[in-house]
C-alpha cells in the first residue's frame, strides 16, 4: 500500500508510519524513548509512545463497488520528567513536551502528510494535558504528559 488506498483498514500501517515520522521529527533528541506502544518501565526521562487507534467508516460514503472512506485517529502519549519541585522544573518539562508535539505536528504537515503513503492525508487533531504533577505527588520532580491525536483519511477499496 503506497497510495492511501487499500483493501482493508490501514490502522496498523498508519500507526507504524506515525512512529517513523516521530523518529524523523525528533531525530537527534536525547534522553527520549520512542515506541509503537506504551512501555514500562520508561528508560529515559521523556517519551513519545503510540497508544490507541480508532477507525470510523461513514456508511454514507459506501460506493457502488463497496469502497469506503475510513477516518483513522492515531493517539500519542508525549511525556517529560524534570527533577526538582519548583516552577523552573515544571516549565522545563512543559517546554520539552509541548516543543516535541509542535515538531511532530510541523514535520507531518510539511514533510509527510500521507504518512509514507499509508493514508491520503494526516493532520494534527485534538490534544490535551492535565498539567504537571501536583506538589503532593511530585516526589523528586515534575511530570507532564500530553495525549495528542492525529486524524487521517484512508480509502478502503474492495
Amino acid at each position: 500500500m503506497t497510495s492511501g488506498i487499500s483493501d482493508t483498514t490501514a490502522q496498523e500501517q498508519a500507526r507504524a508510519a506515525l512512529i517513523v515520522a516521530v523518529e524523523a521529527a525528533l531525530d537527534g533528541d536525547t534522553d527520549l524513548d520512542i515506541g509503537r506502544g506504551f512501555r514500562w518501565p520508561i528508560v529515559n526521562p521523556d517519551w513519545v509512545f503510540a497508544t490507541e487507534t480508532e477507525s470510523d467508516i461513514d456508511p454514507a460514503t459506501l460506493g457502488p463497488r463497496r469502497s469506503q472512506d475510513e477516518r483513522i485517529t492515531l493517539h500519542l502519549s508525549i511525556g517529560a520528567f524534570e527533577p526538582g519541585n519548583d516552577q523552573d522544573a515544571e516549565d522545563a518539562a512543559f517546554g520539552r513536551a509541548f516543543g516535541r508535539l509542535a515538531r511532530i505536528q510541523q514535520y507531518i504537515r510539511e514533510n509527510d502528510i500521507t504518512l509514507g503513503g499509508t493514508v491520503l492525508w494526516c493532520v494534527p487533531g485534538p490534544s490535551n494535558s492535565a498539567g504537571a504533577t501536583a506538589d503532593s505527588d511530585a516526589g523528586q520532580g515534575r511530570l507532564i504528559e500530553i495525549a495528542a491525536s492525529f486524524v487521517c483519511s484512508h480509502r478502503i477499496r474492495t
